[in-house]
């Protein structure tokens, strides 16, 4: 088995005749309407021809594991595209509207024969929000683990170790991990740097003990950070001196290392080879012609200057609204109310939008003891302020984005009462995700799943 890998969480394996490429993102577009993008860049890799690929296994939902660009324009019809059985069809949901491409579902913990003795077995971790799962390559000679942006139990990775007989070749672990709290929250600086490192070493301390329980014949930091490019989100990529909450792969592996992982671990950009017979670790000179760790500023500098116009035609191909939001917001969060009744029993929500930019406004959404109600506020203070601008707004009520990417965007901000003991911002993601989850589900029974 040998291993390309395309930067971020993507990779292509090679064994025998099979070709099958995991979680590629490659697209000059990036993700969550352009404010991620790989790092190092990998644009270069999109020309590349994709048709002798034989299948595509996709963990997750999110669009820098799906690239439904790659999906729409770089692959042939016939592939089939593997993805983990979720209770959620958002998914298969999300692949369909990219591809018409054949959609095989397969249940966690089954193993799946992808051809030429090459399988993959899923192992999925379940949220309320987004569900992600680890995919296990396997042939007879080689095993090699994608955490992905899973974090699986401890007893999962130990039943995961003791059926792979203990054989793990290379294992993919994340160290990074956006969040949006407290990245978008307006909190005083010692309260956000204080919860950056927290965050940070908690995902660092979940690698290490990862690559400590599992041990690898090669651990491979994956999957994060992103660049993020866009003016008004540039300062999210400066790690404050080691205190901010998405360390690059190099800040990763040195944490390793101090952790006491005295283990191999590399650490793979675009176009780097990982032979898992030999182990032999082929790196990639021309990108390391143009990227280093010790020049990351000026890398980013010249990235974002180098993406800027692409950047600013995104923004003007959105569409602004065209009158006052507030009756079209209002009708969405009332369309909130009545298809979840049983959620609202449950939920203690009392959330102010402050929506900048064209017809825009200022607004409360507040539920208490099953009554949802949605108001303008005149100014009023809550328990918790989100700002937004109206362009992203108008996008999520015409159903064109999701507020789960739109809060993975990071274009908002977030100020919440000390005292409120309820985290709102997470009750309000809860109502109307349950909501987009139902709509999947509606969609996706008109028409039935290939190989599902």
């Amino acid at each position: 088995m040998e291993v390309e890998f395309l930067g971020h969480g993507g990779f292509i394996i090679t064994s025998g005749q099979m070709r099958v490429a995991c979680d590629p993102w490659v697209s000059p577009r990036g993700a969550f309407h352009a404010s991620w993008f790989q790092f190092p860049c990998n644009h270069h890799l999109w020309d590349r021809d994709y048709r002798n690929l034989t299948a595509l296994v996709i963990t997750h939902e999110h669009q820098d594991h799906l690239d439904a660009a790659f999906l729409s324009q770089k692959i042939v019809a016939r592939i089939p595209i593997i993805i983990p059985q979720y209770p959620s069809r958002s998914l298969w949901s999300k692949i369909r509207a990219a591809c018409a491409n054949p959609i095989t579902e397969v249940k966690p913990g089954i193993d799946h024969q992808l051809g030429e003795g090459l399988r993959v077995l899923f192992t999925t971790e379940d949220t309320p929000i987004t569900p992600c799962a680890a995919a296990t390559f396997q042939t007879r000679e080689t095993v090699l683990i994608n955490l992905s942006n899973a974090r699986l139990s401890v007893k999962q990775r130990d039943t995961l170790k003791y059926r792979l007989r203990g054989r793990i070749d290379a294992l993919l672990v994340q160290c990074a991990r956006v969040d949006w709290n407290p990245i978008c929250y307006r909190h005083p600086e010692e309260k956000m740097l204080a919860l950056s490192v927290q965050k940070r070493v908690e995902q660092l301390e979940y690698a290490f003990q990862t690559l400590d329980r599992m041990p690898p014949r090669i651990g491979l930091p994956s999957a994060g950070p992103p660049a993020f490019l866009e003016d008004s989100l540039f300062r999210f990529n400066d790690d404050l001196g080691g205190k901010g909450i998405v360390p690059d792969q190099k800040r990763a592996h040195d944490w390793l290392r101090v952790r006491g992982y005295t283990r191999r671990l590399e650490i793979p950009l675009p176009g780097d080879r990982l032979n898992l017979i030999n182990g032999e670790f082929a790196p990639d000179a021309t990108i390391r012609k143009e990227f280093s760790f010790d020049q990351k500023d000026k890398y980013l500098t010249a990235y974002a200057g180098q993406m800027r116009p692409a950047l600013a035609a995104c923004r003007e191909s959105l569409p602004r609204p065209t009158e006052d939001v507030f009756e079209p917001f209002r009708a969405y969060v009332q369309g909130l109310g009545e298809s979840d009744a049983s959620r609202l029993e449950e939920l203690k929500l009392e959330l102010r939008f402050v929506v900048e930019g064209s017809h825009g406004g200022d607004f409360l959404a507040r539920c208490d003891a099953g009554a949802l109600t949605f108001e303008r506020t005149g100014g009023q203070t809550a328990a918790c302020t989100i700002t937004l601008d109206s362009v992203w707004l108008n996008q999520i009520l015409h159903h064109n984005l999701r507020w789960t990417d739109f809060f993975l965007s990071l274009r908002f901000s977030v100020e919440q009462d000390p005292s409120a003991e309820d985290d709102h911002v997470l009750s309000w993601l809860q109502l109307v995700e349950s909501q987009a989850l139902a709509d999947g589900m509606m969609e996706t029974t008109k028409e039935k799943p290939a190989h599902a």
